[in-house]
């Protein structure tokens, strides 16, 4: 059985379901982390890089990092994702699981 990271944030029809994805738990909020934390280093790498006037390096650092986090909150995104609940169905007093 697959475990969870995401949940759709309205239901609906799968034609018409809402495309928001919520973090259900620590996986799902970690994999938004990772995202990020790689554009920001890319990003802070090529600045860096750039200002010592080696951008040949920094670019590409920055487009490895972007498509690495990416990739994998794309993966995570349509494997992790549970497709018959909603992200209300996993709260339990207002708190996520």
């Amino acid at each position: 059985m697959t475990e969870y990271w995401f949940a759709r944030h309205k239901p609906g029809l799968p034609q018409n379901a809402s495309r928001g994805l919520m973090p259900i738990n620590w996986k799902g909020r970690t994999a938004i982390a990772a995202f990020v934390l790689g554009l920001v280093l890319g990003g802070a790498g090529m600045l860096l890089f750039g200002l010592r006037d080696q951008a040949q390096i920094g670019i590409p650092l920055f487009i490895v990092l972007a498509i690495a986090g990416g990739s994998f909150f794309l993966w995570a995104s349509v494997a992790r994702t549970d497709p018959n609940k909603i992200v209300a169905d996993y709260r339990a007093d207002g708190v996520l699981k």
